[in-house]
């Protein structure tokens, strides 16, 4: 059996690589002995400034064991969390830290609250690479939650200086509002389906919780540019299936300047100018658009936690700090409660929109102009 000592943070800090990753005022840094799973932090972490290797908040040590499985800790005895589709954790706690055995994963890691460290040990290179950019998202999350900031179920972009927030339940068009405004609008690229925002007494900021883009295929058929992108099974549906096909295309961060146009970036951060909750049926034809009162914005945005729990069909988007928990309860309440008056400031507009990307993009194009004017 390895000698957990030889793969602990000393040896991993001595030989291997490093990089800390900063969001706001929260940082993180990753040390390991994998190129690979640097790489992939790097790779899914776009929303991150990545700096040498320094002083950081939380420090991940993850480290390739083959024989991890032989631990006395990798057991299924204690509590159990749910992780990821049909992964799981079990936990042993101790007083300051937890031990977390990973199976379907091969992953035992140690967790010190206290000391603000991870120490995470897998069993194969398959399993190290997800790890990185994992790990380092959640403590940099745990940060930014205790920080006073919010998960918003929510896609955003940047147009003209003007920060475009689009919100809303699953399956409501938040991809496809995006995607069509990138397109047509032009600018910068910020999150798909999660914005971490902050609200202060004079500024409301989001930064993205930075992931890969999960598209469907009617929106990529609907948009030229994309097509290509339609697995080739899936290209002689017809029109109406595409548009209710349940399966997702995954698009990487390394591809996301494949989805701008006009010159447009991916930006780490955005302040929001305007609200927009779609409501796309493909069957529609025409646009409508209609402005949302603000004491209804101020209402739905707390009955849904920020679209993260849909009270009709139950979570709408997961919230899953298993390994680095944020803030107790009453106080993400607070920060929620103050986030929201913040953001029902904001003019907020509901959009009902067919399968016509180019008239949708006019609608939201041109609430931008009306705001522009006044």
């Amino acid at each position: 059996m390895t000698d957990p000592a030889a793969t602990g943070p000393a040896a991993v800090a001595s030989s291997g690589y490093a990089a800390t990753f900063r969001c706001g005022n929260a940082a993180v840094t990753l040390h390991t002995d994998s190129a690979y799973a640097l790489a992939e932090a790097r790779r899914i972490l776009y929303a991150y400034d990545e700096q040498p290797a320094g002083p950081a908040t939380w420090h991940i040590y993850l480290t390739l064991d083959p024989d991890v499985a032989s631990s006395a800790n990798a057991t299924t005895d204690g509590r159990r969390f749910d992780i990821g589709p049909q992964t799981y954790a079990y936990e042993r706690a101790a007083e300051s830290s937890s031990v977390f055995w990973v199976p379907d994963r091969s992953t035992l890691l140690h967790a010190d609250q206290e000391a603000r460290k991870v120490v995470v040990r897998c069993a194969t290179t398959e399993a190290i690479g997800p790890w990185a950019p994992r790990l380092v998202r959640q403590a940099m999350t745990g940060q930014l939650l205790a920080e006073g900031m919010i998960y918003a179920h929510a896609a955003a972009f940047t147009v003209r200086e003007r920060g475009i927030l689009i919100a809303g339940h699953r399956g409501r068009g938040k991809t496809t509002t995006l995607l069509t405004g990138l397109h047509h609008l032009g600018g910068d690229y910020v999150t798909n389906d999660r914005l971490m925002l902050h609200a202060s007494d004079t500024r409301l900021h989001g930064y993205p919780w930075p992931m890969p883009l999960r598209a469907g295929i009617g929106t990529l058929a609907a948009l030229p540019h994309l097509r290509h992108r339609l697995p080739a099974g899936q290209r002689p549906l017809t029109t109406e299936q595409k548009w209710v096909f349940p399966d997702k295309v995954v698009i990487e961060p390394d591809d996301f300047s494949g989805l701008l146009h006009h010159g447009g970036t991916v930006a780490s951060q955005m302040t929001p100018s305007v609200m927009i909750w779609p409501r796309l049926d493909p069957s529609r034809t025409g646009v409508s658009v209609e402005r949302v009162d603000p004491d209804e914005v101020h209402q739905t945005l707390l009955d849904t936690r920020m679209f993260m729990h849909d009270p009709a069909r139950g979570t709408s988007a997961h919230i899953n700090q298993w390994l680095v928990p944020g803030p107790a309860d009453e106080v993400t309440d607070a920060h929620l409660r103050r986030t929201a008056a913040a953001l029902a400031t904001r003019p907020c507009y509901r959009i009902h929109a067919g399968a016509d990307p180019a008239a949708l993009a006019a609608a939201v194009g041109a609430l931008l102009d009306a705001g522009e004017s006044r």
